[in-house]
């Protein structure tokens, strides 16, 4: 009992602002037959406590989890366990920790492996009121759709402006999006932008406020997801 007491001082020590807290985000789906499992694997040699915090689109907490990782071990969550399967359980994953973590997220469909990503880029700092960038590729063309994810990990509001070029440069959208405390926003391109072969290129999100998290789905033959926590400039 004193040792989960201690953990739990430990995790609202680092959550309220730790100078040794590493902070990590990303995106999960627990809709339309879709599910995540998070693979963390502690890098260092010492322990690590960890706090884990699922967040719905509007910034509601679901679900979460605290606990400690041993030198280099590794432990597993299937989301899907913990959160029910409704149409708008999804959003951000919030993950705070003492050490430097590294993570396999496992994008399952219809119960099967869809898409792997690996995560070892923390949520960053960024100076505020100085513009950052976020830059990821999205296509529309042949057959494939893109869906793009803005979330916000933070515990205050921020907002950002997202942008869409095609491969000439030609700005096809523009949008400046509020998001509140760990609320997300979903971009469908087939309706912003609809389908075509020269419906691809750079989709830009500029962020001067709070850093945010970017996520994009690509839909065709298989689903595929990639985070994105490292600005560009």
């Amino acid at each position: 009992m004193r040792y989960a007491a201690l953990v739990v001082c430990i995790l609202i020590g680092i959550g309220a602002a730790g100078v040794a807290q590493h902070q990590y985000a990303f995106y999960y789906d627990l809709s339309g037959g879709q599910d995540l499992v998070i693979n963390m694997m502690n890098t260092m040699e010492e322990s690590s406590a960890y706090l884990i915090e699922v967040y719905d689109a509007w910034g509601n907490l679901l679900w979460q989890k605290t606990g400690e990782l041993g030198a280099y071990e590794a432990e597993f969550y299937r989301l899907g366990e913990f959160v029910a399967a409704e149409e708008m359980n999804w959003g951000v994953v919030t993950l705070a920790s003492e050490q430097e973590l590294v993570f396999g997220l496992e994008y399952l469909a219809g119960g099967e492996l869809a898409s792997i990503d690996n995560i070892s880029r923390e949520v960053p700092e960024v100076e505020s009121g100085v513009p950052y960038w976020l830059g990821a590729y999205y296509t529309q063309a042949e057959g494939l759709s893109t869906g793009v994810i803005i979330m916000n990990p933070h515990a205050e509001a921020t907002s950002v402006n997202v942008s869409l070029r095609n491969p000439n440069g030609a700005l096809l959208y523009s949008q400046d999006i509020d998001l509140g405390p760990h609320e997300s926003e979903y971009l469908d391109l087939d309706k912003l932008v609809g389908q075509g072969g020269l419906i691809w290129g750079l989709v830009d999100v500029q962020m001067q406020e709070k850093a945010v998290v970017v996520a994009v789905e690509y839909y065709g033959e298989r689903l595929e997801v990639d985070n994105i926590t490292e600005y560009y400039f």
